[in-house]
């Protein structure tokens, strides 16, 4: 298993699947007790996309870490999982 350091995906851009630029990751959620990783706080990359996903009271959009299909030069997430998460109001 490859492991990476969370200060390497400070500011790595996010992209869907589909080739949808969702923005840059600003931070991340992780629950205290178990210590997962529950959503990517993003910089969004248009107010488009802002509108689009559920934001924090910072306007950075929230992308649960269930919708990450790869993390390489950039963040893949899974488009049809955000419309899903989107629709049940995370």
């Amino acid at each position: 298993m490859s492991r990476i350091l969370a200060s390497s995906l400070r500011d790595m851009r996010i992209l869907t699947d589909k080739g949808l630029r969702v923005g840059n990751i600003y931070d991340m959620e992780v629950d205290e007790d178990t210590g997962k990783v529950e959503a990517l706080k993003v910089k969004p990359e248009s107010e488009e996309i802002a509108q689009t996903l559920s934001t924090d009271e910072e306007g950075n959009a929230l992308i649960p870490f269930s919708s990450v299909m790869a993390v390489r030069d950039y963040i893949v997430v899974n488009e049809n999982s955000l419309a899903v998460q989107q629709l049940k109001g995370r």
